[in-house]
């Protein structure tokens, strides 16, 4: 099963494992533009997934997932707009109710959140100037921004646009 597909969800709960095994496939050099894109939007998708568990922890990490979720509602959509998913429909996976991190757990998941995103910056930044399609090497560079925010957003030091209620 894959994520890069419209509702396809995991069988099991997304672990930090899982994210790692992405965010290692993510150093390999060996990667194109197109490849990085679509190892970046799995990693995404998953990076998604931990954090719906995450945010069910308690409150905190809850404001925290709505920050990142408007980092990663950002990247979806310019993401979309790359040659590489030109005839795909990019949506992030999440309409399931996801089982909570365990407390113990919940350390590592942030651990891997950033990893990811730092990994995937660096990814994206090197493989940039490399892109065969213009439309790839824009979102490579620009979203290698955008996708710090992510590590930020779960680090509690990207503020939020929406209101607190």
């Amino acid at each position: 099963m894959s994520l890069d597909t419209p509702g396809d969800t995991p069988v099991e709960p997304v672990t930090p494992a899982l994210l790692r095994g992405v965010t290692e496939d993510l150093r390999t050099d060996a990667l194109d533009a197109p490849e990085a894109l679509k190892r970046v939007w799995s990693g995404l998708c998953l990076a998604r997934l931990l954090g719906l568990r995450l945010a069910l922890v308690d409150r905190k990490w809850r404001q925290r997932q709505v920050n990142a979720e408007s980092v990663e509602h950002q990247l979806t959509r310019d993401l979309g707009t790359t040659a590489t998913f030109a005839d795909t429909v990019l949506a992030l996976p999440g309409e399931t109710t996801p089982e909570p991190l365990a407390e113990h757990e919940v350390e590592d998941a942030v651990a891997a959140l950033v990893e990811f995103s730092a990994t995937a910056r660096r990814r994206m930044l090197a493989v940039a100037p490399q892109a065969a399609q213009w439309h790839d090497e824009r979102v490579l560079r620009h979203d290698s921004l955008v996708i710090g925010q992510l590590a930020a957003a779960w680090l509690g030091q990207r503020g939020s646009y929406r209101l607190d209620r």
